[in-house]
């Protein structure tokens, strides 16, 4: 009968006999190699750890220590583990996003836009020793690897390497700390900021740009009927079809081999597609100049869901 024994406590024994070669190494110089082997006595196998010495000029095999049977050896090693405790974390993803944003310097750019419209509150605030722009890129992160809600944005991050990176906790990092530091970013700052790290992705990265897809969606909100603040939801064709709900609409438009997002607008989720199209037209090619992208020199795809008499000549304008 074989004992099955599980990885973790290999990785233990390996660890161990490692540790015992190591220190047997520099007591007896003259060592030189050690084997784990096996001796049946009375029909029962039991094992050794054994290496091979000159004895009077002859090697001879000599036991450095006995491990006993596999069933004993196996609860020494459980014994071991007792104290122990692992847990997994999820990690390159994270660091390959903090890595990209540190060369992209994404901080940097949007804290030089911060403001804070509310008077009881640092026109640049700091909350939970964080930034905006540090508190926006999380958020992105979080979007990237996981998408979920600001309030469920912590479940997430405590189950990465998030905390061991940014050498700081996040515990105190809820949906309030989000809402509140998002709110002071001022929306005429969203376009600039956007633009400003497009120039350094384009100087950064060999991008591809000689075509670019355009397309729109929409997603439903719970947004209350009621709620007179935000102007910018409401009813319209949904595409998941949750007419019932408010709903705000995107436009965005990326590059053809990486899909890398050059410009984005967002909408009232009652505009169509055709109205949307004409505002995104002019705005896309003031992006291209600011990127000094030759519109002559790109080639732009949508759907037929924008054709329209007007619109098309507005494309050949371009």
């Amino acid at each position: 009968m074989y004992t099955l024994i599980n990885i973790n406590y290999m990785l233990i024994v390996l660890l161990f006999l490692a540790i015992f070669l190591f220190i047997y190494y520099y007591v007896y110089p003259e060592i030189y190699m050690a084997t784990i082997q096996a001796k049946i006595s009375r029909g029962q196998k039991y094992w050794y750890i054994v290496e091979s010495r000159r004895v009077n000029g002859k090697p001879r095999p000599v036991v450095l220590a006995y491990l006993g049977k596999a069933n004993d050896l196996m609860k020494r090693l459980q014994g071991l583990t007792e104290t122990i405790r692992l847990k997994s974390y999820s990690h390159g993803s994270v660091a390959a996003m903090l890595n990209i944003a540190h060369q992209l310097d994404v901080c940097t750019v949007i804290n030089q836009y911060v403001k804070s419209p509310k008077n009881y509150i640092a026109e640049k605030p700091l909350r939970n020793h964080l930034t905006v722009g540090a508190t926006l890129l999380l958020a992105a992160i979080g979007r990237g690897c996981m998408p979920t809600s600001k309030r469920g944005w912590l479940n997430w991050a405590k189950t990465t390497s998030l905390e061991y990176l940014l050498k700081s906790s996040v515990n105190k990092i809820d949906s309030q700390h989000f809402w509140d530091l998002m709110d002071a970013v001022p929306i005429e700052a969203i376009e600039k900021i956007e633009e400003q790290l497009l120039k350094k992705v384009f100087a950064l990265y060999n991008l591809e740009s000689d075509s670019l897809f355009y397309d729109t969606t929409n997603f439903f909100t719970y947004i209350n009927t009621t709620n007179e603040y935000c102007e910018i939801a409401k009813r319209g064709k949904n595409k998941q079809k949750r007419t019932d709900l408010r709903q705000v609409g995107l436009a965005l438009v990326v590059t053809r081999q990486d899909k890398i997002p050059l410009f984005h607008l967002t909408y009232e989720g009652n505009m169509n597609d055709a109205k949307v199209f004409k505002e995104v037209i002019y705005k896309l090619k003031n992006r291209m100049d600011q990127l000094k992208l030759k519109s002559a020199d790109h080639t732009i795809v949508f759907d037929r869901g924008n054709n329209s008499k007007q619109n098309m000549s507005l494309v050949k304008m371009l």
